[in-house]
């Protein structure tokens, strides 16, 4: 007779369960858990020393790679960050009122807005690349390309998932 609680499965899907155990999908999940909360914390220090909140840091950071020659749509930004235009207009205000941030209407679209990095912005940026680098090279120091590909394959499928429970909790809160 085995001894002590045995809970049961958390997941049920076969390509997850381990001996017909989810001790080590439960495992991934603490990991990622903690991933998340490191990845967090790095981004909060990294906005810190940028004189930013976190995920302001996180939205200039954003723009300067994906602005192009013209600017990047808050729709677009949005859709990248996976956030509400709503959150990228409140959290840009702040970033356009200290003039990291500039906004122009879309030559393509009247109703859609651009946004771009100014020299500000780009300076602040260019100010804590030394840092940045040191976090991100530290953070991936074990990862090597495969592991890489592998990794952004799975964290896309874990996005899709990802989507199809936000909707399950949205449906049932």
């Amino acid at each position: 007779m085995k001894s002590g609680y045995h809970p049961p499965l958390t997941v049920t899907r076969r390509a997850l369960l381990k001996g017909g155990s989810d001790v080590e999908f439960r495992r991934l999940i603490y990991r990622l858990l903690l991933v998340e909360e490191r990845l967090r914390r790095a981004r909060d220090f990294l906005g810190k020393r940028a004189g930013l909140t976190g995920p302001q840091y996180t939205m200039l950071i954003t723009v300067a790679y994906l602005q192009g020659a013209t600017g990047i749509s808050v729709q677009s930004l949005a859709r990248n960050l996976r956030v509400t235009s709503a959150f990228i207009a409140a959290e840009s205000r702040r970033l356009l009122e200290r003039g990291l941030l500039a906004k122009r209407t879309n030559p393509q679209d009247s109703r859609s807005t651009l946004l771009s990095v100014t020299a500000a912005g780009r300076r602040r940026i260019e100010r804590l690349v030394p840092e940045l680098r040191t976090i991100n090279n530290a953070f991936f120091a074990h990862v090597n390309a495969r592991s890489f590909r592998h990794a952004m394959q799975f964290l896309e499928q874990l996005i899709a998932g990802s989507e199809r429970v936000m909707l399950h909790i949205a449906k049932h809160a």
